[in-house]
């Protein structure tokens, strides 16, 4: 196979070219093959169905971690942004003040460790991965669930990946452009996974956002997108540029990154406004460096975070799944090139085939996320889910955990040997605490459109003031005593949130 081009060649930032690019076919013959991958799409993208398992899902943990702790979960990743696979797994972040997320982490690694042995939570295969970002790892009614703690960021990711989507518009064209390409990814090509030093799934989803952002005028739908995706990554000059979410950036030009976010062109869809307005909404997440000398590292693949502008988002990609993601790019292009050019007859099987995973694996019939049987492909559609996000819970998550961050404990934090942990490991594998069951049984949650406001459970393992001093335990370790609450948080110590909620809600503390 032909190794990259040495030199970014100027089509590349230019509108398709008819002999090098598909999208200039019959806009007829467009709209079949666009058609036909929607009914693809309809086999992978999410549906009321596994929407509401995963709330589920989602409700059981927040219930159960509250109850026990206290603390505030939230999703983040695509299950909020409703662009997960049939397979995907639920990312959730716990928020907790600073320095505790491993003492914590331990902790509900304990709590998950004793709700094993109860039928009712289903819970299995827990591990806690002691990374430098700390992860509780488990499974829960057959769907994979990793829990993270204090990730602001990925809140702050959310909240611009949920704008561009509504800026792109298209019914949804990023979010759907995401799942499609997610899916050649994992199951056609199986170049997608950090942990096998592949590609991360948020690193694909900025170099989805390039392509829109470069190619917005273009794009009629996913299957365009897609199109866009291969050809242009299987000919970008890795060894001699970066990717940023506005264009190549040359790598010689590096360190210097400051500014690198601005939009030089004026037929960019994230415009310099957008990147203005973004920045003064979440400064806390995207601020520029402090540390001049703070250098970009460069790797295999290197990918500009946007919100982090010294991160290179491809950094666990190794040298030998370098050259395998180039040419699982190349081949690609090559493969939906001769598609797109085949007669209006020929051209729905081709996608099929260049899909035959994806349907083998996910249009039989069946999705693990659906307890019930779902149409095979070609047979019918099940009830899709709404793909627009709850913007005013990320809101709310954001507040949280910049609350969180930025104020310490009301007093010095005890070691995270507390009694009910050391209950749960005497009891081993003789049953599920009684209070543990409790936790289930009295803690409630009311969760609206704008705020999420847990119940009182009996007791917290890290509550401050402690509980026996207080007749309810109205206030938690993990946020402020409600004589002390500050401006703009309840007396429970959440931010306070009201129907009013606006999209640029500002975060300017520091939280360094």
């Amino acid at each position: 196979m032909e190794d990259i081009p040495r030199s970014l060649s100027s089509s590349i930032l230019q509108s398709s070219l008819p002999e090098r690019h598909p999208l200039s076919v019959d806009s007829e013959l467009w709209l079949m093959a666009e058609q036909r991958t929607g009914e693809i799409l309809c086999a992978i993208e999410p549906v009321l169905a596994s929407e509401q398992k995963r709330r589920e899902v989602i409700d059981d943990i927040q219930i159960l971690l509250q109850g026990c702790f206290g603390i505030e979960v939230y999703p983040l990743g695509s299950v909020p942004l409703k662009t997960y696979l049939p397979d995907g797994d639920i990312d959730l972040t716990a928020f907790t003040f600073k320095n505790m997320e491993e003492d914590l982490a331990r902790d509900v690694c304990y709590i998950l460790k004793a709700a094993e042995q109860d039928p009712q939570f289903q819970v299995k295969n827990v591990q806690y991965i002691q990374a430098k970002v700390k992860i509780v790892k488990f499974s829960i009614k057959n769907i994979s669930v990793d829990i993270s703690f204090n990730q602001i960021g990925g809140i702050c990711a959310l909240c611009f990946l949920e704008q561009v989507d509504q800026l792109a518009g298209g019914d949804h064209l990023l979010k759907r452009s995401i799942i499609l390409i997610k899916a050649w990814c994992l199951y056609e090509s199986r170049i997608l996974g950090a942990y096998h030093g592949l590609i991360s799934t948020y690193t694909l989803v900025i170099m989805i956002v390039h392509i829109i952002n470069l190619f917005h005028s273009s794009l009629p739908g996913p299957l365009a997108v897609l199109w866009r995706f291969l050809d242009y990554y299987s000919t970008f000059d890795w060894d001699n540029y970066c990717v940023s979410i506005n264009g190549p950036v040359a790598i010689s030009s590096l360190p210097v990154i400051a500014g690198s976010l601005k939009n030089t062109g004026n037929c960019l869809l994230l415009s310099q406004e957008f990147w203005q307005n973004f920045r003064e909404c979440f400064s806390v997440q995207i601020k520029a460096p402090k540390n001049t000398g703070l250098q970009f590292p460069v790797k295999h693949l290197n990918i500009m975070d946007p919100l982090k502008e010294g991160n290179n988002l491809g950094h666990s990609v190794s040298r030998a799944n370098f050259h395998r993601i180039r040419r699982a790019f190349s081949h690609g292009a090559q493969c939906l090139r001769e598609i797109l050019m085949l007669p209006a007859e020929s051209m729905g099987a081709g996608l099929e085939k260049f899909f035959v995973n994806t349907l083998d694996r996910n249009g039989r019939g069946e999705r693990p996320d659906v307890p019930v049987p779902v149409p095979a492909f070609g047979t019918g559609r099940s009830e899709v889910s709404d793909l627009c996000g709850d913007y005013s819970s990320y809101s709310t998550a954001l507040l949280c955990g910049q609350w969180y961050l930025n104020h310490p404990p009301a007093v010095p934090l005890q070691p995270s040997t507390s009694s009910l942990v050391s209950q749960f490991q005497q009891k081993g594998s003789t049953g599920v605490p009684f209070e543990l069951t409790r936790c289930r049984q009295h803690t409630s949650s009311t969760r609206s459109k704008d705020v999420f406001v847990p119940g009182r459970p009996p007791y917290h393992l890290y509550t401050w003031p402690p509980c026996y001093l207080y007749p309810q335990p109205l206030c938690h370790l993990y946020t402020w005593p409600p004589s002390a609450a500050p401006s703009g948080f309840d007396r429970m110590g959440r931010p306070r949130v009201t129907d009013s909620v606006s999209p640029q809600t500002k975060i300017v503390d520091n939280v360094d």
